[in-house]
C-alpha cells in the first residue's frame, strides 16, 4: 500500500519542540538555559542519567546529544524517529496524529508559522530525510530545505561561465615554518602536502598563501590568508583580480584519487580541509564559503557520480546553516546528501578533535 503523503516541512512548522517534549512529558526534566531559549538534561533516547548531556534550542526546534551512544542530533522530527524507532514519514504521521494537525494526504499542505519571524532567519538544523528516501533511517538520508532557501536559490547573481586560466608561474621561496601552522594545528607533512608557505613579498604580501588547483590539478591561483586577525583596513582572505571563485572545488583533485567507495565531505573552508586530511578523511572538499555555486554544483555532482553521495558539513553559524540548506535543495535530486549539523553553535569542522570527526561521519 502506498504510504499517504506528508509535507515534513509543514508538519515541522505546525508544531514546536516544546510541544514535542511536553508530549512525551519531558520538560519536568530539564532545565531552562539560554534566557529561556534553551533546555538541557538527561537523554530520553539512550536513557542517560547526566543532567546536562542533551541540549535543546527551542528557537531553532533542534537538539543534540553528547554522549558516546548517542552522538546525534536533529529536528523535532529527527527526535520522534528515534525515540519511537521509527523513519522520519513515520514520524510526521505520528506528529499529525497526535496533535491533530490534519496534514496527512494533503498534496499540498503550506507551512503555517507560528510567529512574525522573518522567513530568512535561523534555518532549521536537520537531518530529514526527502519524500522520495523514506525508506532510508533519518541519521542516512538528505533533509527538505527551509523555505528561506528555497526561495532565494533563484536570487543568486549571473555567473561567469569562463575558466580560470592556468598559472605559468608558482610562487617561490614561501617561509614553511611560520607559527602561524602550529595555531592552527597543521603538521608540516601537511603544510607540505598543500604548498602553503607565508610570503614575504608581491600582491601577497604578509599572507599565508594556499594554491588553488582545478579538477584537473592545474594551478590556476592563490589565495592569501592573513595570519591572525587581520588590521582594520585588510581583509581576513584575499584572491587575485579577476579569480572565478564560483568555478573551483578546492582540493577536488586530491579527493577525487581517494577511495571511490567514500561518500565527498563538502565545508566551506580551506583549513577546514586540511584538519580532516591530517586526521584521515581524503574524500574532504571546500566550496570556499557557505554559498554552492551552479557550476561548483556540476563538479560535485560529476565527482560523486555512482559513487556514496555527499555530506555536507558546513560552519553551524546563520550562514551555515542557510548554505547547507540552498546547497541541499539544489543537490539532494541528483544524489544521495546527508547533512551533519555540527554539535553547537559557531563551531566549525576544523575545531573537531578526530574521535568528534568519526562520531559525526562514521
Amino acid at each position: 500500500m502506498a504510504k499517504a503523503f506528508i509535507d515534513f516541512t509543514a508538519v515541522k512548522a505546525a508544531v514546536s519542540f516544546q510541544q514535542v517534549l511536553e508530549h512525551y512529558g519531558l520538560t519536568t526534566s530539564m532545565r531552562s538555559v539560554r534566557n529561556g531559549d534553551g533546555l538541557e538534561g538527561p537523554c530520553p533516547i539512550h536513557e542517560g542519567t547526566s543532567q546536562d548531556i542533551f541540549k535543546v534550542t527551542l528557537s531553532k526546534n533542534c537538539w543534540f546529544c553528547h554522549n558516546s551512544q548517542c552522538k546525534c542530533g536533529g529536528n523535532h522530527l529527527d527526535f520522534v524517529a528515534k525515540m519511537e524507532n521509527c523513519n522520519a514519514h513515520e514520524a510526521a504521521i505520528k506528529l499529525d496524529q497526535w496533535f491533530n494537525l490534519g496534514l496527512a494526504g494533503k498534496a499540498e499542505s503550506a507551512p503555517q508559522h507560528r510567529d512574525s519571524a522573518p522567513a530568512r532567519s535561523d534555518p532549521p538544523t536537520h537531518e530529514q530525510p526527502l519524500q522520495r528516501r523514506q525508506q532510508l533511517p533519518p541519521s542516512r538520508t538528505s533533509s527538505l530545505p527551509s523555505p528561506a532557501a528555497e526561495a532565494t536559490v533563484a536570487e543568486e547573481p549571473p555567473e561567469d561561465a569562463d575558466d580560470n586560466v592556468p598559472l605559468s608561474f608558482k610562487l617561490e621561496n614561501l617561509k614553511t615554518d611560520h607559527a602561524y601552522f602550529a595555531e592552527r594545528g597543521l603538521t608540516p607533512q601537511t603544510v607540505e602536502l598543500f604548498g602553503l608557505g607565508f610570503c614575504g613579498k608581491g600582491t601577497m604580501s604578509g599572507r599565508i598563501v594556499i594554491p588553488i588547483h582545478n579538477k584537473d590539478g592545474e594551478l590556476v591561483g592563490y589565495c592569501g590568508r592573513w595570519p591572525g586577525k587581520p588590521p582594520e583596513d585588510r581583509p581576513k582572505y584575499k584572491l587575485p583580480n579577476g579569480f572565478k571563485k564560483s568555478a573551483e572545488v578546492f582540493n577536488l583533485d586530491r579527493a577525487s584519487q581517494e577511495e571511490k567507495g567514500l561518500p565527498l565531505i563538502v565545508v566551506e573552508g580551506f583549513f577546514d580541509v586540511m584538519k580532516l586530511w591530517q586526521l584521515g578523511f581524503h574524500r574532504v572538499v571546500s566550496i570556499m564559503g557557505s554559498s554552492l555555486s551552479a557550476r561548483q554544483e556540476a563538479v560535485l555532482v560529476a565527482a560523486s557520480e555512482g559513487r556514496s553521495g555527499i555530506i555536507l558539513m558546513l560552519d553551524e553559524d546563520e550562514a551555515g546553516r542557510m548554505g547547507r540548506d540552498k546547497a541541499l535543495l539544489r543537490l539532494a535530486n541528483k544524489l544521495f546528501v546527508r547533512v551533519v549539523p555540527l554539535p553547537q553553535e559557531g563551531a566549525q569542522p576544523d575545531h573537531l578533535t578526530e574521535g568528534e570527526l568519526h562520531a559525526l561521519l562514521d
